[in-house]
């Protein structure tokens, strides 16, 4: 009798790869610090700085196309916000100017290196902002807000927590541009903000 011949599985179950493609959702909230300027117009020596920070709390919505380990993708942002600071300005310093941001919006691409569940990735688009503008003297103040156009430009690393749900730290740099205001609808100011933003966010994805 010849020797016993034994087969062996050779199977194995197969590697399961996480895939970033999909729609999703989510919310985010985080820290805001930046820089507002102003002066009336046609008067550079009223020149007046003023220190923002404070806070941001919103939502965002995209989709995301992996092909191998990079990730490409869009994303649209709203984001309430209570960001501000006040200083003393304009005619030797006898008012106070306060700048505002009420609410930001982007809308970025995204390009990202994906390492199975956790990925880095960088974006870049266009960004709103509601800035508010306040000269007060005495208890009487005047105002102006305007809706301001800029740019965004940041760096993140996302890491999924299960198959549907993942969590997110964000970097953003947001220069909204210069805008004229024009208090109470009448004195013309030149207005400008950028603001540097480091945000929590949870997604959930809605399809693969």
């Amino acid at each position: 009798m010849g020797p016993t011949i034994r087969r062996l599985d050779q199977s194995a179950p197969a590697t399961y790869a996480f895939s970033w493609t999909g729609f999703y959702a989510g919310v985010h909230a985080g820290l805001a610090t930046g820089g507002g300027e102003g002066e009336l117009k046609g008067a550079p020596w009223t020149h007046t700085d003023v220190d923002l920070d404070g806070a941001i709390y919103g939502g965002q919505v995209g989709y995301n196309y992996q092909m191998g380990s990079a990730v490409i993708g869009i994303e649209g942002t709203f984001s309430g916000a209570s960001i501000d600071g006040n200083s003393s300005c304009f005619l030797l310093n006898v008012l106070n100017c306060k700048g505002e941001v009420d609410w930001t919006a982007t809308i970025v691409g995204r390009l990202g290196y994906a390492m199975d569940r956790a990925m880095i990735y960088a974006l870049g688009g266009v960004a709103w902002a509601e800035l508010n503008a306040d000269v007060s003297f005495l208890g009487e103040s005047i105002s102006s807000k305007e809706t301001h156009v800029g740019w965004v430009a940041g760096l993140g690393v996302e890491y999924a927590l299960s198959d549907r749900v993942s969590a997110k730290l964000e970097y953003n740099h947001m220069d909204f541009g210069s805008e004229t205001h024009r208090l109470d609808g009448v004195i013309p100011i030149r207005a400008e903000a950028e603001v540097d933003t480091i945000k929590l966010g949870i997604n959930v994805k809605l399809t693969n």
